[in-house]
């Protein structure tokens, strides 16, 4: 597998849709094709929260980890991530949930000028 690959994408909706290109292609690269649709959906959720609850400049980082593949999105805000339960008839609310229960494991990180939100995903897992 190769290096960890990085991509800057504007806040806008076109970007979700460029870091799942990303993601398929890399999934292909590094020979990782049963985790391309569980990691699509991540990264569209993922860059989409950054988009909507962010508001700035974001950095998509996939790194190869043991059996998989370690996702990262760094925004601009440093408002902590609130997953929040979500009613029947809401449209949206469930974007960490599906996060949660496609990933290994995930996680944020805050830093000094906004956070990290990670997702690691494992084949045949």
């Amino acid at each position: 597998m190769d290096a960890a690959v990085v991509a800057v994408f504007p806040p806008q909706p076109s970007s979700a849709s460029a870091a799942r290109d990303l993601v398929v292609s890399v999934c292909h690269d590094w020979h990782l094709e049963g985790l391309t649709d569980d990691l699509a959906l991540v990264v569209t959720e993922l860059v989409a929260n950054a988009i909507r609850h962010a508001g700035t400049e974001m950095v998509l980082r996939l790194a190869p980890i043991a059996g998989g593949v370690r996702l990262e999105v760094h925004d601009g805000s440093t408002r902590p991530l609130r997953p929040r339960p979500a009613a029947p008839s809401d449209e949206g609310g469930r974007g960490l949930l599906l996060v949660d229960a496609l990933s290994t494991r995930y996680g944020v990180e805050g830093e000094p000028k906004g956070k990290r939100v990670w997702a690691e995903l494992l084949a045949g897992v």
